[in-house]
């Protein structure tokens, strides 16, 4: 049936090709090559620019005459041909617009069909999420994918990988239950969005990581904080004393 649409017969098209006889040719080249001689061997001058001016304006008459004539011959030449290109770009806008008009159908029906598609796999996810750990912190979302919407795919081909998904989820609770700071690393675990083990165990340790070295950094400050003391000493001679025994013993202090 689809052979039997729009069949174009190229050989039905017949070019029947135009010929132009320009008998006079050569003997008008070669007039035209004299005179062209002729024009770059005159020396105007005051005697002879009205003669020069005449002869330049018959010689230009005469090549306009000859331009007429090709612009002439080659409109009616190309209307045989315009006129095809007429009649076909008709017929290719007839069938374009048709092509664009199923082509917008075919476009709101795929994403009709996705649609509902989707809506199939949501309810599918919530019936199966019901039976793990972390069911209800779960949505589509986390698992669906573009090509579980393309029509090449199959809803049963959908329902092994999602049972695969959420396999994974349970294993992957199991063993975080078991690790140390496992409600961190559980809260990472879904933050994340991917739920990949080995990511939210990497956001917990460089977590973890950066705060030593904030607290290890907190006890360099603390340990280089000197506490300073007011003492007041009447009399110098006390004053000198007490100077003294500072200086002995190598105690740092200041004078006001």
């Amino acid at each position: 049936m689809e052979n039997e649409l729009l069949q174009v017969d190229v050989e039905a098209i017949e070019l029947i090709q135009g010929s132009i006889v320009f008998n006079d040719y050569e003997r008008i080249k070669e007039e035209a090559e004299a005179l062209a001689e002729q024009i770059k061997t005159v020396e105007v001058s005051e005697e002879n620019i009205k003669q020069s001016k005449k002869l330049l304006a018959v010689v230009n008459k005469r090549l306009k005459e000859l331009e007429d004539a090709r612009i002439g011959i080659k409109k009616t030449m190309l209307e045989p041909y315009q006129l095809f290109e007429a009649q076909v770009k008709e017929i290719v806008g007839i069938v374009k617009e048709a092509d664009a008009e199923v082509r917008s159908q075919v476009r709101y029906l795929e994403e009709f069909e996705r649609l509902e598609k989707e809506e199939a796999i949501k309810d599918l996810f919530f019936r199966r999420k019901q039976k793990y750990t972390l069911g209800e912190l779960l949505n589509q979302n986390h698992f669906l994918k573009p090509s579980h919407l393309n029509k090449s795919t199959s809803l049963e081909k959908v329902e092994k990988e999602m049972v695969a998904f959420l396999e994974q989820t349970e294993k992957d609770v199991q063993v975080i239950q078991a690790m140390k700071n496992s409600g961190a690393i559980l809260n990472k675990y879904v933050k994340i969005g991917g739920f990949n083990l080995a990511e939210a165990l990497n956001e917990v340790n460089f977590e973890m990581e950066r705060q030593k070295v904030i607290e290890a950094s907190k006890a360099v400050q603390e340990a280089q904080y000197i506490k300073g003391f007011n003492i007041m000493i009447f009399g110098e001679k006390d004053f000198k004393l007490v100077e003294m025994f500072m200086k002995q013993n190598k105690i740092s202090y200041e004078v006001l």
